[in-house]
């Protein structure tokens, strides 16, 4: 039960500092400061499953997050799917451009290892990135 409130009570902070650090930071710095160091999973035991319900819940009012909620949201997946020592992988792709707007739409998801992609696109997309660690290719 301790373990849970602590769970929910670092989710609360994480996805609050989020928007601010994704402000002033490049991708590349919020991502290499969101993974946690190998061997670090406080959280380990605990299920993707819980983890993604206890990072949906604090994100159901998305008052911080209404700007590129997905990369928002998917960074705050990947970090705490990480703490609990699961192979997590970060996704960034663009859909092809609306005829109508001309303009590109991008969006980001979470691969856990596990099972299916969390909030993984219903339509064709171009990846542009993926990461899951410091050493990941396209950053």
């Amino acid at each position: 039960m301790m373990r849970k409130a602590v769970l929910r009570a670092h989710v609360w902070l994480v996805v609050t500092l989020i928007p601010l650090l994704d402000r002033l930071l490049p991708l590349k710095l919020l991502l290499a400061l969101m993974t946690p160091t190998a061997g670090w999973a406080p959280y380990k035991g605990v299920s993707a499953e819980r983890i993604a319900e206890t990072v949906a819940q604090r994100l159901r009012r998305r008052r911080h997050m209404r700007r590129r909620a997905c990369l928002r949201e998917g960074i705050a997946l990947f970090h705490f799917l990480r703490l609990a020592g699961l192979p997590a992988a970060l996704h960034i792709g663009v859909y092809p451009p609306d005829s109508a707007q001309g303009r590109l739409r991008a969006h980001c998801w979470v691969t856990d290892g596990c099972k299916a992609p969390r909030g993984a696109p219903q339509e064709p997309i171009a990846v542009v990135l993926s990461y899951s660690g410091p050493a990941s290719k396209g950053i």
